[in-house]
């Protein structure tokens, strides 16, 4: 079965303090993205990459392939307003017989024996979220002041998820809520149990000043 690896590469980097888009910021030598795609490339020579960016960046992107002799193949699809119409573009592009891992291009750190594990669920279960636990205290504040919550039962969500092409792209003909924050509350609203398996601590998305410091101190 084909796999195709998503990568999404929108956002502006308002929290970065950057004028440079947060997926094109410098990572130990090249912008952030690279590495995320040289990642998965190094996971498996075989898979299937898609590059889903906004139309405003594809020449940037061009750009800066061609000044760091970036030469990892990969397909390029103009993402949409919303993370939502990103990805949905995205998979009009993938045949429903295949498996597909949609990924933050901002999560250049996951690990290879991750991706293995969200594939094989997807493969035998139709679905695959990874998922770390949390080790700080959590409180849920209301209106009514703010209480404690057991944190064994709240999980952090990561990406690469992964599913059955045909069972995403069925989900995705949604219409759009701002509830569908990442690829797994779309397709549980369509009627999908929803499959966890173990992420890793490394996985971090770089948002802000100091994931970026971070991440170069686990690349180095």
């Amino acid at each position: 079965m084909r796999t195709f690896a998503v990568i999404l590469g929108g956002g502006i980097g308002n929290r970065m303090e950057s004028d440079i888009p947060k997926q094109f910021i410098p990572l130990a030598g090249k912008p952030v993205i690279m590495h995320t795609i040289e990642n998965f490339r190094n996971f498996d020579p075989k898979l299937e990459i898609i590059l889903v960016l906004p139309d405003a960046h594809i020449a940037l992107w061009k750009d800066l392939c061609n000044e760091f002799a970036f030469g990892v193949e990969h397909q390029i699809v103009r993402g949409g307003k919303e993370r939502f119409y990103s990805v949905k573009n995205a998979l009009t592009h993938l045949p429903d017989d295949s498996i597909v891992l949609i990924h933050d291009g901002v999560r250049p750190l996951v690990s290879h024996q991750t991706i293995d594990r969200v594939q094989q669920r997807a493969i035998e279960k139709g679905n695959a979220i990874p998922y770390i636990d949390i080790n700080e205290s959590i409180r849920r504040i209301s209106p009514k002041g703010n209480k404690s919550v057991k944190r064994d039962n709240i999980k952090i969500i990561q990406t690469p998820q992964g599913f059955r092409t045909s069972e995403i792209k069925e989900a995705y003909t949604a219409r759009y809520r701002k509830s569908f924050t990442d690829d797994a509350s779309v397709y549980e609203a369509h009627g999908h149990e929803i499959e966890l398996v173990f992420g890793n601590f490394r996985n971090i998305k770089i948002t802000r000043p100091v994931d970026l410091v971070i991440a170069e101190s686990l690349i180095d």
